[in-house]
């Protein structure tokens, strides 16, 4: 970044005040107090929901909405593990703010919880700012355009009317909404059509589920964390209440608070998501691979033709699974029928299934029976699958399987399984969706599902592996929007690919170096996007889910003890918009 001292704005804009972006306001005044800080900077944070956590975690939304992770695996600081350049004053993490509250550290806090302990780390990076060397100033307001040269001067446009120029511009824009893909398109129209309802993709706090009451059944599609979701917020827009009842198989008894749908639910694999152990007053300690080690791991990782998943990896899953479960006793789980069984109830890729609806219900009821106990060789598969998960995801980092395994092993089904287990919700929210199948309110399809607009009937035909199971009046697709750079609704980033200041990234395998396009946004260095033409607009620097090929793991929270990739490449990008400003001398340069 080239610019001379006389034009210099001294300014800088962070866009995004979720985690990513109150990261790195944080890192930007630890490095605003170090000897080596010149001068004063101004850093803009731009976002609607500033103050309150950013979109997804607005500590105004409602209490029911509950985070996956519990308190203790959360933090704003970096620790020891992340390898910090810049002082660390803090520590705080999630567990501490919430202990007040009496939440422990293994507790599932509500969503909110969590804004309100992003707005404390805010609020106290702008305490422990020192104005004369940084000054932050907070809009509630959306970022519509960011324009400039590849390495000048940039203006951020906002919705307000407003322009701010800057030295250089950090933007964590998070999970982005879409245009509907063709397939949710046909399903919109048909709903139009013959007055029914169609609520695609979407971040829940967006979707009006009170539009689902009245309706006789919704088509349900998908099994996840946002079906979840809906399962909290529909009975909570709809009125109910959930009350102890030890007799029942949930341990809860549903009471309808009038026009809750039936919900028909279903997904392309069937895959159920367990209930994360209930692991009392403290959490286990990691597991660390035996087998697929982290020097397995570098060794497969430079194979020149490539690795195949399923010939080169599953195989070491298996023996990591088998290894751990005999050596902690669980013999009757450490063979790969039995693993299969356990991992994968429908096949593992959504085979037929008979009886989807009952056999479905029966795992939920045993994973939750074995999460709440917990079951200790239950409680050892899902700290061994975490792990595998880590050495997995290196791997795909390392750019280490063929195009076509990823393809169809990786994207086509593990990710899936993966989270099936490690990303599961908290107990609570499996015992109401199971006091609900008891009070007749759902429906399992299983794997295969499909919807289909039925127009002799004026609704929707939804099938599973059995055939066709009933029609409904609605349709709500339960998973977040993807992460795909030619259908975000984005204003800023519609701008930048009109103009053509934005190009999709793509991967390429190390057995066939074929490169294949993604969804996410090429950037240059990790941070910089790069243009249509090749241009690379380093005044830029894009953190998170719009680039999470560059980035992998964009979705994933801060933990402690992980070197985490959230807060390492908060203070990375700190740095360079520090230095942008003049604040901090270039890397390389006497004093940096």
């Amino acid at each position: 970044m080239t610019t001379s001292a006389a034009e210099l704005a001294r300014t800088v804009v962070v866009i995004g005040a979720g985690p990513r972006g109150t990261a790195v306001i944080e890192r930007l005044v630890a490095a605003s107090l170090t000897d080596a800080w010149q001068g004063q900077v101004t850093v803009h944070l731009v976002d609607p929901q500033v103050g309150l956590g950013g979109a997804v975690w607005r500590s105004d939304q409602d209490e029911v909405l509950l985070m996956n992770t519990t308190t203790c695996q959360t933090t704003m600081y970096p620790d020891e593990s992340c390898r910090s350049i810049l002082p660390v004053p803090r520590r705080d993490t999630l567990a501490d703010h919430l202990a007040a509250d009496g939440l422990a550290p293994t507790d599932f806090a509500p969503r909110a919880a969590h804004g309100r302990y992003l707005a404390a780390v805010l609020e106290t990076a702008r305490a422990d700012a020192d104005p004369v060397r940084l000054r932050i100033v907070t809009h509630a307001a959306e970022a519509v355009d960011v324009i400039g040269p590849a390495d000048g001067p940039q203006r951020v446009k906002l919705d307000d009317g407003r322009t701010l120029r800057a030295d250089a511009v950090a933007l964590a824009l998070g999970h982005l909404p879409t245009t509907l893909s063709p397939r949710s398109a046909q399903l919109a129209e048909a709903a139009d059509r013959h007055g029914l309802i169609h609520i695609g993709p979407a971040n829940p706090l967006d979707v009006d589920y009170a539009s689902l009451l009245g309706r006789e059944r919704i088509a349900v599609q998908g099994m996840g964390l946002n079906f979840y979701d809906a399962i909290g917020m529909l009975t909570t827009v709809a009125g109910g209440r959930f009350e102890l009842a030890p007799e029942a198989p949930s341990g809860l008894r549903y009471l309808p608070g009038g026009g809750e749908p039936h919900l028909l639910v279903g997904s392309r694999s069937g895959m159920i998501y367990r209930p994360k152990p209930d692991l009392g007053d403290r959490m286990p300690a990691p597991y660390t691979p035996q087998v697929l080690t982290s020097e397995r791991v570098l060794e497969l990782a430079v194979r020149p033709a490539g690795v195949d998943h399923e010939k080169d990896v599953m195989p070491l899953m298996f023996a990591e699974l088998r290894r751990a479960l005999a050596q902690e006793g669980h013999h009757e789980w450490a063979d790969d029928e039995a693993l299969i069984r356990v991992l994968f109830p429908f096949g593992r890729r959504g085979g037929a299934s008979h009886d989807a609806h009952r056999r479905t219900r029966d795992e939920l009821r045993e994973a939750l029976h074995r999460a709440t106990v917990p079951d200790s060789a239950w409680l050892l598969v899902y700290r061994v699958l975490i792990a595998l998960r880590i050495q997995v995801n290196r791997l795909v980092d390392l750019g280490a399987y063929t195009t076509e395994s990823v393809r169809a092993d990786i994207d086509g089904h593990l990710r899936n399984a993966f989270a099936s287990w490690a990303s599961g919700p908290p107990v609570l929210r499996v015992r109401q969706l199971l006091a609900l199948e008891e009070a007749g309110l759902v429906t399992f399809i299983g794997p295969r599902m499909r919807i289909e607009p039925d127009d002799a009937s004026g609704r929707f035909a939804t099938s599973g592996a059995e055939g066709l199971v009933a029609l409904a009046d609605g349709v709500l697709e339960a998973h977040l929007p993807g992460v795909d750079l030619t259908h975000w609704r984005s204003r800023l980033i519609s701008a930048w690919r009109d103009r053509g200041e934005v190009q999709r990234d793509s991967w390429a395998s190390r057995g066939s170096r074929k490169r294949v396009a993604t969804g996410s946004i090429a950037v240059d260095g990790l941070y910089a996007p790069i243009g249509a033409d090749g241009t690379v607009y380093e005044r830029r620097l894009m953190l998170g889910v719009p680039v999470t090929t560059a980035q992998p793991g964009s979705a994933i929270t801060a933990e402690p003890g992980t070197g985490a990739q959230l807060l390492r490449h908060a203070e990375a990008v700190a740095l360079r918009l520090a230095r942008a400003a003049g604040a901090l001398p270039e890397a390389g340069q006497a004093g940096s």
